[in-house]
């Protein structure tokens, strides 16, 4: 069993687990999860079937080269999708998010709920008002429990954000381990060291078996205590053409002097992970 630390044991006891059955278009069962890191540029955009055929999506990209990406992972006729997580209010995370909603019905949304100057978390806002999903304030320490032993637990933020306004909204960046059964997926939006200190500080179990790699491999991410916690087997790094140097050699050079095996969407196109709980394959677009 994962190892909690004790500042949010009781949190944990306390909360309700949000259970829900799928709105989703059956898929096919076949007890596999599914997770797909899309190639949508420079942005993240990760979505996730359950074994029963319920869906998140976390995060959107910079623009609507999600909706493409879904097309090919959904069928046609689905147009539900059951949880949207926005890790931050960043345009390369929350745009395509916007014509998500536009798309389709959305049932539940999770974010930190912090405030950030700008048109495009304007817009986002906007169109979550008019969604009329059920919203979520991401807490260490809620479960979403989407069934067949799949859970989606928010590790970060420790503390409520509730309408500040940040200048940094990596301050307040939505950290979520996925499980399913044996396997465990650590996805971190853009996490900077700042909240990888904290997590670490925090004493709890971070280690997963598939690490995706913070803020698109910048040199502000990926510290080595912090890979040495996760100890992951692969990791992920959706990236696109920048000007930022993203990813950036010294986080290229932590991950391969410790022996990890990574992945780059823009090397290595959409990205998808199958895993029946105790093992898992890895399949590239490119």
């Amino acid at each position: 069993m994962r190892k909690f630390s004790l500042t949010h044991l009781v949190i944990i006891l306390c909360l309700t687990v949000f259970a829900f059955s799928t709105h989703s278009a059956a898929q096919e069962k076949d007890g596999l999860l599914k997770i797909y890191f899309f190639d949508i540029g420079q942005g993240d955009a990760i979505f996730i079937e359950a074994p029963n055929g319920n869906q998140v999506l976390i995060d959107g990209g910079p623009d609507n080269r999600v909706l493409s990406e879904l097309a090919k992972a959904m069928p046609f006729y689905d147009r539900d999708i059951d949880v949207v997580v926005a890790t931050h209010p960043h345009a390369d995370h929350i745009f395509g998010l916007i014509e998500v909603l536009d798309r389709f019905e959305v049932a539940n949304i999770i974010e930190a709920k912090d405030r950030y100057v700008s048109p495009v978390f304007d817009q986002w806002q906007e169109k979550v008002g008019k969604e009329g999903a059920r919203e979520t304030e991401a807490l260490a320490g809620k479960v979403v429990d989407l069934g067949n032993n799949v859970f989606l637990r928010i590790l970060y933020p420790f503390k409520s954000y509730d309408g500040t306004v940040l200048k940094k909204p990596h301050e307040a960046n939505v950290v979520v381990m996925l499980e399913y059964k044996e396997l465990e997926v650590l996805l971190t939006g853009d996490m900077e060291m700042p909240v990888e200190r904290q997590l670490l500080l925090d004493g709890g179990d971070i280690s997963a078996d598939v690490l995706k790699v913070g803020h698109h491999g910048s040199k502000t991410s990926s510290s080595d205590s912090f890979l040495s916690s996760v100890n992951p087997e692969i990791a992920v790094i959706q990236v696109g053409k920048n000007s930022y140097g993203h990813p950036t050699q010294e986080v290229l050079s932590r991950l391969e002097k410790s022996g990890r095996k990574y992945y780059r969407t823009n090397l290595d196109g959409t990205i998808k992970i199958s895993s029946d709980g105790e093992s898992f394959q890895i399949i590239t677009a490119k």
